[in-house]
């Protein structure tokens, strides 16, 4: 007799399925309508409800515990029955179950009729060996949770939502009790979840009539908010994006909802952000506010009214002079002095550097009193290190305009400093100046002096870091300067060539050794302590001493060395006297 297409396409499809049974959803009675040998458990015989059977399930161990949470749900009624008499005509669970010796992959799932009812509860409970797309789809998703904490479909037509992923808490406190999104991101922002600071930004983004006309009329991709959220006991930043689904039709706005933490990239990005900033706004010698966030404060406080401003302008007086005479280094050290003596008496973010020697102060909580009192402080303290400035204070209420009060302060400035040069204060200066170079000139005339005198004694005194290949010398002779600058400044090769053409040929290999650097390096660190010498003859006859001695220890990026010859005249007779130190061969530096 000929099969008809109808038991065909029944037997086929029930081929597809490891077990099916009907279930009342409101008693948990069921009866199975097939049951593969794969999927059957021992010592179930006697369980009446599908809720108890399921349970137990969980309870044997048959499903991967990483899974558990997700199926559990499915032994609760209420879970059940919510959202089977919902809009869920058809629910869909995969995860692992166990097999034997393995696990295998299962898709669970609850079909039910259109006329699913209290009246009418029965529905079809299914398990079937998950395909390749669902595997596939489930990794996605686990890669996903791995990124996103929640991750919801939404229906802004309808208003309702269905959980992908969520924690627990918010599982129970929110979406097992809730059935409209909009209810669920009403009730998160009043119990506190979110930054009091963001609850206005969270509930503009969160409005569902704006989102759906967002979507409808601006054709957008995607929509995202960045908010604190409270986890534990502190509030983390998480950011929420939106994003239409394949099925996303404007009569049918379906989204997905992701919420990420992304607290450490934003402290980092805030981070790298005040540090541009401050790069715009701080002045790079001082660190006080440049001249830049002093246009943008003047510009801000130009618009208070019953406000009093008060304004200190200062210019350092002699910085010109000071420049010219002991070189740039000296009047920065002066603008340095300057700018730590006015925080020290003044709040940091009220100072400003604005040009080369000018300083201002704004402030709206000091009488001008109380600054001109201050500035008698400031301007002993300079003093000590012979620095002086010019002043000038004002103050009047903001909304006579702030930049009339700088101005009206930049003017006393300039009188007090016509005032100070009129009562020799530029005589002054000029003695201070001369006192500072006459110092500088001493200096300079003993290290002169001390090079003359060494200059006799050694042939030569030189920093050398082995890693590097570069010298730094305390004296070096003219000739040695020449060979250097043949060597493209590379030590050792200067050396190789001050070998050729001034040491004795016998002698030569004996210094060759150490400009052997690996070898010179090995013997410091080990046999030498740190201290090696060794004597050779030029060409000239003058026998030289060589000491080698460390500077800083060894690392990676350096080793410094200090190389010290000393030239002396000795008779062949008695040079067997003489204390060589600790000498040394090419052979006995590379066999260490």
């Amino acid at each position: 007799m000929e099969t008809s297409i109808y038991d065909f396409v029944k037997d086929t499809l029930l081929d597809n399925f490891l077990k099916l049974a009907r279930v009342n959803v409101l008693t948990g009675e069921y009866d199975f309508m097939k049951y593969d040998t794969v999927m059957r458990e021992e010592g179930y015989e006697n369980i009446s409800s599908m809720y108890r059977y399921i349970e137990k399930q969980v309870m044997d161990g048959l499903i991967l515990s990483e899974y558990v949470g997700e199926y559990l749900k499915f032994a609760n009624p209420e879970y059940v029955q919510r959202r089977v008499f919902g809009e869920d005509r058809r629910i869909i669970q995969s995860y692992k179950r166990k097999v034997h010796d393995g696990y295998m992959w299962v898709t669970f799932g609850i079909i039910g009729p259109k006329d699913c009812s209290r009246e009418n509860p029965w529905v079809v409970f299914y398990w079937r060996e998950a395909d390749s797309d669902t595997t596939t789809m489930v990794d996605a998703l686990s890669t996903l949770s791995a990124i996103y904490h929640k991750i919801l479909k939404i229906n802004l037509t309808t208003d309702r939502f269905q959980v992908i992923k969520v924690s627990e808490y918010e599982r129970e406190r929110f979406a097992n009790r809730l059935e409209r999104i909009s209810d669920w991101w009403s009730e998160f922002v009043q119990s506190g979840h979110v930054h009091e600071e963001d609850m206005n930004a969270y509930r503009e983004f969160t409005d569902v009539e704006r989102l759906r006309r967002v979507f409808r009329e601006d054709s957008v991709n995607a929509q995202s908010c960045r908010y604190r959220r409270l986890v534990g006991d502190n509030y983390r930043w998480a950011q929420m994006e939106l994003m239409p689904s394949i099925e996303y039709e404007d009569s049918n706005q379906v989204l997905i909802l992701y919420i990420k933490d992304v607290h450490d990239e934003y402290l980092k990005e805030l981070r790298n952000r005040q540090a541009l900033l401050d790069g715009y706004h701080r002045d790079a010698l001082t660190r006080l506010f440049n001249r830049h966030k002093y246009n943008e404060d003047l510009k801000d406080l130009s618009k208070g009214d019953k406000e009093h401003l008060t304004c200190l302008y200062i210019d350092v007086n002699g910085l010109h002079e000071l420049n010219n005479h002991l070189g740039h280094d000296k009047g920065d050290d002066m603008l340095c002095s300057v700018a730590d003596t006015l925080k020290r008496f003044f709040p940091e973010e009220s100072v400003y550097r604005i040009g080369g020697d000018e300083f201002v102060m704004l402030s709206t909580k000091l009488s001008k009193e109380t600054v001109e009192h201050i500035v008698v402080e400031v301007r002993r303290e300079l003093l000590k290190d012979n620095y002086e400035i010019s002043v000038g204070v004002e103050n009047g209420y903001r909304e006579l305009s702030a930049y009339k009060i700088v101005g009206a302060a930049e003017l006393a400035m300039r009188k007090d400093k016509e005032r100070y040069y009129r009562e020799n204060g530029r005589d002054r200066r000029r003695r201070v100046l001369n006192e500072e170079l006459e110092k500088t000139l001493e200096a300079k005339k003993y290290a002169e002096r001390f090079l003359d005198v060494i200059s006799d004694k050694y042939a030569g005194v030189y920093f050398v870091d082995l890693k590097k290949d570069t010298l730094q010398h305390i004296y070096i002779p003219e000739y040695f300067l020449e060979l250097l600058e043949e060597a493209d400044y590379a030590y050792s090769r200067a050396m190789r060539l001050y070998i050729e053409k001034y040491v004795e040929k016998k002698y030569q290999p004996r210094l060759m050794a150490v400009i052997d650097y690996d070898a010179l390096t090995k013997r410091l660190r080990t046999e030498a302590h740190g201290d090696l010498s060794l004597v050779y003859q030029k060409v000239d006859g003058k026998y030289v001493s060589l000491r080698i001695l460390e500077m800083e220890k060894y690392t990676e990026e350096k080793y410094e060395t200090i190389w010290i010859f000393s030239e002396r005249v000795f008779q062949a007779d008695n040079l067997g006297q003489f204390d060589l130190g600790r000498q040394w061969s090419y052979e006995e530096a590379i066999d260490g």
